[in-house]
């Protein structure tokens, strides 16, 4: 993203619509082979339909354009089970669309897990104004439990 040249405005967020599965599945998968995040020697389940079923998903994307990020939610807990932006699209303002867009239809407060080696994801979610309730470990490492109110 270059600074003092206006940016295009987003794509809206919207529900996913089984048009978006390819992109869905680019944007879980690449995200998950370049995380550096994660610990090595187990390699992640990439499959993005199987690691979603049961979640309302919801996308950054132009009507005839790429998925550029996703959230997919268990909405009877308000519990957001995985954000991701395409490696292309961070920085742009996608991550926090996906965010915002969830006040129209998801109840607060909501609940997350971020691990805690991922240290760009845990700066995002406090520059958005989410608080650290408590800490655990999980077969990803140590993670934290955010919450925003």
């Amino acid at each position: 993203m270059s600074e003092g040249r206006p940016q295009p405005p987003l794509p809206a967020v919207r529900p996913a619509r089984a048009v978006d599965a390819p992109g869905l599945q680019s944007v879980f998968a690449r995200s998950l082979l370049s995380a550096a995040w994660l610990p090595p020697g187990s390699p992640p389940d990439t499959d993005f339909a199987r690691n979603s079923q049961g979640e309302a998903v919801w996308v950054c994307a132009d009507p005839a354009g790429p998925v550029l990020g996703f959230v997919a939610v268990y909405a009877a807990g308000a519990f957001i089970h995985h954000l991701y932006v395409a490696p292309e699209a961070r920085g742009c303002g996608v991550g926090r669309a996906l965010v915002d867009s969830l006040d129209a239809w998801l109840p607060r407060p909501w609940r997350l897990k971020c691990v805690i080696a991922n240290q760009a994801a845990l700066a995002f979610y406090a520059r958005l104004g989410w608080v650290e309730s408590h800490r655990d470990h999980g077969s990803q490492g140590e993670y934290a439990v955010l919450r925003r109110f």
